[in-house]
């Protein structure tokens, strides 16, 4: 696996040094000033992915709305949507590359 690991260690810093990468991080130190913030933003980030993960029970899309409209004022600040936007950005980046991995192998 050397050279697996070897271009692997390739592959980390060429996402490191990415400007996708770094526009992450210079908004989660951001986000990290304000420890209150990062933890409201923390707790939006986990309640937001328990329901894009769960079972719809039917009714969910309520749940989804009253979510929305209760963090709209913390999604809606600056500082917490500069960060939500480039976590998103670097997720689809990754993802991106874990698709474009698993296409080029041949992977079933």
């Amino acid at each position: 696996m050397t050279e697996i690991d070897n271009e692997l260690f390739t592959l980390i810093e060429a996402v490191r040094h990415s400007h996708t990468f770094k526009e992450y991080d210079r908004c989660r130190i951001a986000l990290k000033s304000e420890p209150e913030l990062k933890e409201r933003v923390d707790r939006y980030r986990e309640e937001n992915y328990r329901l894009q993960t769960m079972d719809d029970d039917g009714t969910l899309q309520e749940r989804i709305e009253a979510f929305a409209k209760e963090n709209m004022e913390l999604s809606e600040t600056p500082k917490v949507r500069a960060f939500l936007d480039a976590e998103l950005a670097l997720c689809r980046m990754l993802q991106e590359i874990t698709e474009r991995v698993v296409a080029a192998i041949d992977f079933e």
